[in-house]
């Protein structure tokens, strides 16, 4: 099981006291009509957006996407940390930028591509979905605007892009929704950065 937020429990009591006054989506996107046949866990995955027996996540522009539809992820990598620091020599022959050297990853969001429009959207940014879940941390300083994830892995997936990239999408939509982690495989890293392996 992926490990999510936790929301705290006075929340989720209050859900159970008032479904009414909860913007959950359960009627509609849910398995049970009435919120006293959920359990806690449910009501928690319900508040970060998550209902997992359709197939439905709350995107960051406040819709649902079935999940069944998408097609393509995609990341936006903007910049990255060094264990070493770029010298005029490694930045040319782009040796600074071995996976190996990399230290965390600065990405700006995460997409989910669908075939099916969602008014008249194919494109559907995860990135506060990611944040909420407590998979991305907010970047600092220079960073700041951006989220990061730790180079951890060290190794390209498949040769294409960084194996840490990949990560969010293979755990916390392919894992969590399908129990496949690849369900979702075609992944690009929109960047101006080349990174290679060792």
């Amino acid at each position: 099981m992926e490990k999510i937020k936790k929301i705290e429990k006075s929340r989720i009591e209050k859900v159970y006291k008032n479904p009414d006054n909860t913007s959950l989506a359960y009627k509609s996107y849910g398995k049970y009509e009435n919120i006293s046949d959920y359990s806690e866990r449910e009501i928690n995955e319900m508040i970060l957006g998550i209902y997992r027996d359709k197939k439905y996540l709350l995107v960051d522009g406040d819709y649902f996407v079935n999940l069944e539809n998408v097609i393509k992820s995609e990341c936006i990598l903007q910049d990255v940390s060094y264990y070493k620091k770029p010298t005029l020599k490694t930045f040319k022959d782009n040796s600074c930028n071995l996976i190996s050297n990399i230290r965390t990853f600065y990405v700006e969001d995460y997409y989910l591509i669908t075939e099916e429009q969602y008014g008249g959207i194919t494109k559907h940014k995860i990135t506060k979905y990611l944040y909420k879940i407590g998979f991305l941390n907010s970047g600092r300083g220079k960073y700041s605007g951006l989220f990061s994830i730790a180079n951890d892995y060290k190794i390209m997936q498949g040769g294409k892009y960084p194996k840490d990239l990949f990560h969010p999408i293979k755990r916390y939509i392919n894992g969590l929704f399908f129990s496949d982690d690849y369900k979702i495989s075609d992944f690009e890293v929109v960047t101006s950065l080349t990174i290679t392996a060792n």
